[in-house]
């Protein structure tokens, strides 16, 4: 028996699949109800994909960690514009969580600007917090190089400087 050559097996694959019936348009099975491909958002795209209508409606900020001396910060994206923040200070000994908003760009900002604002819940409740991330070249104090500085504004606290970076999807 000889070998079949890749080309014709991958052929019988793919016309295999297409020869299934076909639903009906206006049905969903249970399976496909049950375990979505993903999660649409606005106008019926996924969740995470920005697209020309979304610019400066959407937080630039999906994802960041950034940290400094004796610092450091989690940001997670949780909607279009709101956030999850970890806040860690004091060499690891004093820990907070809070939200921070992507309320747009600032008018007066440069554009390579993100600001975002909020509250953390702190033990002496909840303190205003602003956080900025620039996007310049940052080297923190080990030599790493990153691609993002942060600064971190939180009422009552010492405010921290330092590097980060965004996750990049």
């Amino acid at each position: 028996m000889r070998p079949m050559p890749f080309a014709a097996i991958l052929s019988i694959a793919f016309a295999a699949g297409c020869a299934a019936p076909e639903q009906a348009k206006d049905t969903v099975s249970a399976d496909a109800a049950a375990t979505p491909a993903s999660d649409p958002g606005p106008a019926g795209r996924p969740m995470g994909k920005i697209g020309a209508d979304q610019v400066g409606k959407v937080s630039p900020v999906p994802a960041f960690k950034g940290f400094g001396e004796h610092w450091g910060i989690e940001i997670q994206a949780t909607g279009e514009r709101s956030h999850q923040v970890e806040l860690t200070w004091g060499s690891g000994s004093e820990k907070a969580s809070g939200t921070v908003d992507y309320k747009g760009q600032p008018a007066d900002a440069p554009g390579s600007l993100i600001v975002l604002s909020g509250e953390l819940a702190t033990k002496q409740g909840a303190k205003p917090m602003v956080v900025e991330i620039s996007r310049k070249d940052c080297t923190d104090d080990g030599d790493g190089a990153h691609r993002h500085s942060v600064q971190v504004t939180v009422e009552g606290l010492p405010q921290m400087r330092g590097c980060g970076d965004l996750a990049m999807y």
